[in-house]
Parts: structure tokens; sequence; C-alpha cells
């Protein structure tokens, strides 16, 4: 009889047990389902008289890409011709917004005849709103639509950085730039979400996930020069998406992989090797 109890206890012990843990399974896919907006796009905003101090000369702008949306952005003119070669159109990171130095990054492009721009999507920095299914490309799409009006018959480049790298590729896909730039592109959000969540099978992040966001969909559609920078000690974006993202292109001839050494997801442009990649990236356009 003291033996069966024992069995019996175990036995209530691992049901409990079990229950617990589907009871927290279930809680944890229930919060990220409603919470992915936030998760995912890490809101960053700022009060509307903040002041922005960069360490390139810049005037601050706005777009209009819906009514009563007008997007914040900083431009940044170019410092080596007359006249500019060009645009730069910036498609920044999840976890940034327009009050980093984006002068650090614009005079790469400025000083080869490119003027600089930069926004802060719906819901960062100034930018009113949020993101949404309806907005998540056509506010870039229109971006790229009123920013390139001004440069016609000029050279665009596309430059994607961390989560931008999903907007710019999309755009160039569907625009047709002369040059895209990815600075620690990922595969697609669902391929992030497995790795984050590892222990959430993926056919249900797939089910739950709103914004999938596949880069690797959108590549193949890329005919213009790309360049791919990764650092190897990257911790946000592993090093391996690029790869991933990097084998499935098929026009290689056009495209440029750079592996940073040692760099990680905040360091990419303070190795020799991006400046100077990017320096033959343009003269070859």
């Amino acid at each position: 009889m003291q033996r069966l109890g024992k069995i019996l206890s175990m036995k209530r012990f691992f049901k409990a047990f079990l229950i617990g843990i589907a009871v927290l399974f279930t809680g944890n896919t229930i919060y990220l389902y409603n919470a992915q907006d936030s998760l995912i796009f890490n809101y960053k905003p700022l009060p509307q008289n903040y002041s922005f101090e960069m360490s390139q000369k810049f005037e601050e702008r706005s777009y209009r890409v819906d009514r009563g949306i007008d997007l914040n952005a900083l431009y940044f003119p170019q410092t080596a011709l007359t006249e500019a070669e060009g645009v730069v159109i910036c498609f920044h990171g999840r976890g940034s917004n327009l009050s980093s130095d984006w002068g650090k990054l614009s005079k790469f492009y400025a000083k080869k005849g490119y003027d600089f721009i930069v926004y802060d999507y719906r819901g960062f920095g100034k930018s009113p709103g949020r993101i949404d299914l309806s907005n998540l490309y056509n506010d870039p799409l229109k971006m790229y639509e009123i920013i390139t009006s001004e440069y016609k018959g000029k050279k665009v480049i596309v430059v994607g950085r961390s989560m931008g790298t999903n907007f710019a590729t999309y755009v160039a896909a569907i625009k047709k730039p002369d040059g895209l730039v990815l600075d620690a592109p990922f595969y697609s959000m669902l391929d992030m979400a497995c790795l984050m969540k590892p222990y959430i099978p993926r056919f249900l992040l797939q089910k739950i996930l709103k914004y999938p966001m596949r880069t690797n969909q959108s590549i193949n559609k890329v005919d213009c020069p790309i360049i791919v920078f990764h650092g190897t000690a990257d911790k946000t974006v592993p090093y391996c998406e690029s790869v991933r993202l990097f084998d499935i292109i098929k026009h290689k001839e056009k495209t440029r992989f750079v592996k940073l050494e040692g760099m990680d997801h905040f360091s990419l442009s303070q190795h020799p090797d991006y400046e100077s990649s990017i320096d033959s990236f343009l003269k070859e356009l």
C-alpha cells in the first residue's frame, strides 16, 4: 500500500508538472502574439522639441507619407562636389532612432558626393503613429518615391541596417536603385524568432507572427549591385544569417560579402575594411 501511494503521488506530481509547463507555454505564446508589435519594432520615441546634435552638417526635415503622418528625417549634404552625385536613403534598425550620430555614417557617402537621408519610422523618434501591416512597406516605398523625385537622373543608393535591411531589400526589389548596402541583414523575422524562442515550434511561430519580414524572398528580385557587411561577433543578428542570405542570391557576380572579423552588431563601420569597401562599391556603380 505504501509503495502504491508513492507511485500515485509521483503520478500526480508528474501530471501537475506537465500541466504547469503547458500553462506556462500557452501563456508565453499568447503574450508573444499580443506583444509582438512592441517586441519586434522596439519603438524609440523622442519629444517633439528634441534638438538633434550631429558630427556633420545636417538639416531636419519631414516627409508626408499619409494623411496626418509626417515622418521625421535628417538630411546630410554631400561635401565633395558642386552638385550631388546622387542620394543615399537609409533605413535604420529597430533599437535606434535619429538621436544617434548619423553624421558618422553619412560621411562615408558625403565625401564621395552623395547626399544622405535617414528617417524615423512611425512611432520612432518624432515620427507619429505606429507600424502596422498596412504601412509596413508602403511607408518605405513612399519615402523612396518622395526623396528620389528630387534626384532625377542621379544615382540612388539604398542602405539598410539590421531590421532596416528588410525594408531596404524590399524597396530595392521594386524600385530598382543603383546599389543596395546591407549592414547585418537577417534571412527572415521568422528565422530570428526561431533563434530567440527555440522552445516554440516553427510551425506555431509561423502561425502567430504577423510580420514574417522575409528578406530571403525579396533578395533575388534585386538586380542592382549589392554589398553585405556582417561582423563575426554579432550577438544580435548572428553572422550565419548573412551567410544564409548570401548563399541564395542568384546574381553573385553583382554581390560582395564583406566579413568583418571581431565586429559586433554596433561596430561595423569601425572596421577599416568597411570604408574601403564602401569606396570601391561606389566607384563600381
